[in-house]
């Protein structure tokens, strides 16, 4: 109640201001135009990039020279660093990337972030850049409301391109004429304490705005009108990277360990580059001085300075604490321990990765094989297997020739209280996931991992329903029955051992393929071989009729669950790529 209070009154108060202050609204005006622009920007490049950003950081950085240099590059070109720092906690979630990786792409992103500021000095003050606003505005409106998310794309790009030209011109109109009625460089300071204030307000401004570039664009905005003066800019600016941090933190609370990890040496990164500016202030001051001349920046164009001085900290930052990058891995390991999950709670089904197809499908994909080895200890359990000890055909064998105790296993219960509530979670999260899918291919993925959660439990209430029978007849004082029931109790943890096979990475494609198609041909000697067998014992009065109408119904479930646990390792484990290929080859043939 109170919080909900104080909200009102803060917007009511903003409210007064805005309205009784023009300059100030003029000011707060382009704030919000160019918060708008940046959505837009961001939004544009997911829809007209597709997946080929995820790809890009995927696959350009394989070392950490490669991860920062990806890192800048691809922040350079869609002008969010937010954006990158979600994909790459979706990347780490799901394990495409390592932290150490993922830490370079950060830190490459910082740099690249510092671009905002060379394009604000650059053209935002120099040019009537509100003059290309406007039509860019308008076709990007066009573009929007095209068919295909290319188009929807391009329009979002344009539209934020504008929105953003048209931000800086407000907030540029607005602080010159502010600085007429209200001297904002008499509230200069100088000295170690008017450097630790402007860092502080640096600070909390970006975690208001919640984008540095945001803040660097009212920087050099309210600069280049003389509303603050240069030493107290330089501050604002180490105080914006600072703020990042704060940002990258709330976004890795809804993470795991990992993309919790990565905001920790965020953290630390920026902490040692504020640090550092501080320090050295002066010295890069000078340095800025010295180097201005060779890139035809003015000695009185202190806007274009500041972006420089930007960038010099920025690339300090790196030069300093890239080397330890190992030992940032070491330290945020030790102190963000991985959390072990309950059997209901998803692993991989991460919120942030929900917007993002690449990392979203291998989340579902991890989740469906999470799924699937929880309801493969359930099995194994139900048909009085330890699982401990069970990795190999050898460790079967040997299993097999033990005397069977029953171990005490409820599937209803364990569905009820562990498995439903995961298999609910992963067709929830796909379906939400498939709104944001753009090509047939991720969609059509999406459904076979659904498809794949169905069958995992489909296949553990199978197995529920023989049971009765295996537990029952296990004790019988008819060896051939007895014998039949262990028959079945061994083709099925086969198949589960053979499956588990496949999810090996040094296996190829190719090898796991061949390896499905040969549990194919064994199953249907299984079951030819199953009927035969049931036949004579019934024929030469070896087992009741009662027990010949179970096994015949039982073996037909297992054969049904054996099919099952086919289709499932083929959707969890072989490429659709090969299989189309196989597919075309035997067509043709």
């Amino acid at each position: 109640m109170i919080k909900n209070l104080g909200i009102i009154i803060l917007f009511l108060f903003l409210g007064y201001v805005v309205i009784s202050q023009e300059n100030i609204k003029i000011i707060f005006s382009g704030i919000a135009i160019f918060l708008i622009g940046m959505y837009f920007m961001e939004d544009g490049f997911k829809l007209f990039s597709g997946s080929v950003l995820e790809n890009i950081l995927q696959r350009f950085t394989s070392n950490l020279f490669k991860s920062i240099t990806t890192g800048f590059f691809a922040t350079t070109l869609v002008q969010s660093s937010s954006l990158i720092s979600v994909i790459v906690i979706s990347f780490l979630s799901v394990e495409l990337l390592t932290l150490t990786q993922g830490i370079g792409v950060i830190f490459g992103s910082n740099l690249g972030s510092t671009t905002t500021a060379w394009i604000v000095s650059a053209l935002g003050l120099n040019i009537k850049i509100s003059l290309f606003a406007m039509p860019m505005i308008i076709f990007g409106a066009i573009f929007r409301f095209m068919n295909g998310n290319t188009y929807k794309g391009i329009g979002n790009i344009l539209l934020g391109l504008g929105f953003i030209f048209l931000g800086i011109s407000y907030m540029k109109d607005g602080f010159e004429t502010l600085k007429d009625s209200i001297d904002l460089a008499s509230f200069a300071m100088d000295g170690f304490l008017g450097l630790i204030v402007y860092i502080i307000i640096g600070a909390v401004a970006t975690v208001v705005i919640q984008s540095s570039g945001a803040t660097m664009a009212i920087i050099i905005t309210a600069l280049s009108s003389g509303s603050i003066i240069y030493i107290n800019a330089l501050a604002l600016a180490i105080g914006a990277n600072v703020g990042t941090t704060v940002t990258a933190i709330i976004g890795s609370l809804t993470s795991n360990e990992n993309g919790k990890r990565l905001a920790l040496a965020h953290l630390i990164f920026n902490i040692i580059t504020a640090l550092v500016a501080v320090i050295f202030l002066h010295y890069i001051k000078d340095l800025v001085d010295y180097i201005s001349p060779y890139f035809n920046i003015d000695s009185t164009n202190y806007s274009m300075k500041l972006a420089l001085f930007h960038t010099i900290f920025n690339i300090l930052g790196i030069l300093l604490v890239a080397p330890f990058i190992n030992i940032i891995v070491v330290i945020s390991e030790k102190l963000i321990k991985k959390k072990v999950s309950k059997y209901s709670k998803p692993k991989y089904l991460l919120q942030s990765n929900i917007n993002i197809p690449n990392a979203s499908m291998l989340s579902i994909k991890k989740e469906c094989i999470n799924l699937y080895e929880n309801c493969q200890k359930a099995m194994l359990h139900a048909l009085n297997f330890h699982t401990t000890n069970l990795k190999t055909k050898e460790d079967l064998k040997i299993a097999l020739t033990k005397d069977i105790k029953k171990i005490d296993t409820n599937i209803d219960e364990i569905y009820q209280n562990n498995l439903k509530s995961l298999y609910s979670e992963i067709i929830r999260y796909s379906t939400f996931t498939q709104e944001h899918m753009t090509s047939s291919f991720q969609l059509k993925k999406v459904g076979d991992f659904k498809r794949c959660s169905k069958l995992i439990i489909e296949v553990l209430k199978d197995i529920r329903d023989i049971q009765r029978n295996v537990n029952f007849y296990l004790k019988s004082k008819n060896e051939y029955i007895k014998k039949e029931y262990n028959i079945l109790r061994e083709e099925l943890a086969t198949i589960l051992i053979d499956i588990n096979y496949l999810d090996n990475d040094e296996l190829s494609e190719v090898e796991k393929l061949t390896q499905i198609e040969m549990i194919k041909e064994l199953l249907n000697k299984n079951d030819l071989s199953n009927s035969e067998k049931i036949d004579v014992l019934i024929r030469e009065d070896k087992i009741k009729a009662t027990m010949a109408t179970s096994l015949i119904n039982d073996s037909a479930s297992v054969y049904t669950i054996q099919k099952n646990l086919v289709e499932i390792a083929t959707l969890l484990f072989i490429k659709d790529e090969l299989i189309k290929e196989i597919g075309e080859q035997t067509n043709a043939s």
